[in-house]
């Protein structure tokens, strides 16, 4: 089985490099929480800044059938431990309660003028959704600053000062912070652990924060950026036809020669991203084609070399070692299963900290075959339905073509 022994040692190689690879990229990683600064220049982070010098800060938010999680999103948002900001939320043609909620929220006595709700029931042509509730907000919006956030994103009380002083104490022109995941379905436990693995094994968050790396992403939950930087960039408008607004937000300001960086939350952000395996299916569906720059190539490779990593060595151990104890052959004497077994247990060791780390329980190392195959689904629907079918299908609104409107 010289093939099969082939791609299994390859496999190894690969899976020892990615541990070598994501040891480096931890050693770069900036953790923030109440308490915590990491490992940025920020002299008194911690210490809310004055009224008189606190920038003014614009949080948007577009919000689209959020009923379930906005009440909480709304109420985290009130109670933000910092002088001077606004909210402006976009209720983008919600069909269940979230105007009525926001409206609601908007009107009660502490909101002192700082809450704004805007209705939209229109997408004009060549606008994808967020990135036109988000324009809506915008334009609205007083800041000096802009807070760019998702309906369904919790945020602790001291997250937009310490993020505010962060930004201003490294230089930031954009700054963004990846949430904490909660969990619910096994489907969550197993598929978004590994996807969030695939994202920092291609967009390292070590090369995101290097001036002279192109690499750069940001988090949807959370883009703090300074509005006089977006506006000169072309705002929402340079993004209208993108479904992933945070990660062209985040290459725009870069490939600028703007300074971006990128942390994550400790204690600050939270959020549920999906509540069911159809919305997670739905939603990793959405961008998976155009984070590839609707490449098929590229979706094709991809398919082919997560396979090889995530799938190939647990069925090659498990197939050869049936085959051998039925056959009664001694183990030892079998190259492709040790390096299949090899493989494997490499894999779990470079995969069990990640999952420590996002706080998923350990057992849950042995779900990356599954969230491989999972995924490969997700790619492979994402790029029939873009290229050949009739688009794509995200909060009940379909895009097709990244020209056309809907």
């Amino acid at each position: 089985m010289p093939i099969l022994e082939g791609a299994l040692a390859v496999a190894l190689v690969v899976w020892c490099a990615l541990g070598i690879f994501h040891l480096w990229n931890a050693r770069g990683l900036t953790a923030l929480g109440p308490g915590m600064a990491g490992d940025l220049p920020v002299p008194a982070a911690l210490e809310a800044p004055a009224s008189a010098s606190a920038p003014r800060v614009s949080i948007i938010v577009a919000a689209r059938n959020e009923q379930e999680m906005l009440p909480a999103t709304l109420a985290s948002l009130a109670g933000l431990d910092y002088p001077d900001y606004e909210v402006i939320l976009v209720d983008d043609d919600s069909t269940d309660r979230t105007g009525a909620i926001a409206d609601q929220w908007a009107a009660s006595p502490e909101s002192a003028g700082r809450r704004r709700v805007i209705h939209n029931h229109a997408l004009p042509a060549g606008w994808r959704g967020k990135v036109h509730a988000l324009d809506l907000a915008a334009r609205a919006a007083t800041g000096d600053w802009l807070l760019s956030t998702d309906a369904d994103v919790v945020f602790h009380p001291d997250a937009l000062r310490l993020a505010m002083a962060v930004a201003l104490g490294d230089g930031a022109q954009l700054f963004s912070m990846m949430p904490e995941f909660e969990y619910g379905s096994f489907g969550e436990k197993a598929i978004l652990p590994a996807f969030s693995f695939l994202l920092a094994t291609l967009f390292p968050v070590r090369l995101v924060n290097n001036p002279r790396s192109r690499r750069a992403i940001a988090a949807g939950a959370f883009i703090l950026m300074r509005r006089a930087d977006f506006d000169e960039l072309g705002g929402y408008s340079s993004l209208r036809g993108t479904l992933i607004e945070d990660l062209r937000t985040a290459q725009m300001f870069k490939q600028s020669g703007r300074h971006i960086r990128a942390a994550v939350s400790r204690g600050l952000l939270r959020t549920r991203m999906y509540a069911s395996l159809r919305e997670l299916w739905e939603g990793l569906r959405r961008s998976a084609f155009e984070g590839s720059g609707r490449s098929v190539p590229k979706v094709l490779a991809g398919l082919a070399g997560g396979n090889l990593l995530g799938v190939l060595p647990w069925a090659a151990a498990a197939s050869l070692l049936a085959a051998d104890l039925e056959a009664r052959r001694a183990l030892a004497s079998d190259r492709a299963l040790l390096l299949a077994m090899a493989a494997c247990v490499v894999s779990v060791l470079v995969y069990l900290p990640f999952l420590v780390f996002l706080r998923v329980p350990p057992l849950y190392v042995l779900a990356l075959p599954l969230a491989t195959l999972c995924y490969s689904g997700i790619a492979l629907d994402s790029m029939v339905s873009s290229r050949f079918g009739g688009g794509v299908t995200w909060k009940d609104r379909t895009y097709t073509a990244p020209d056309d409107g809907r």
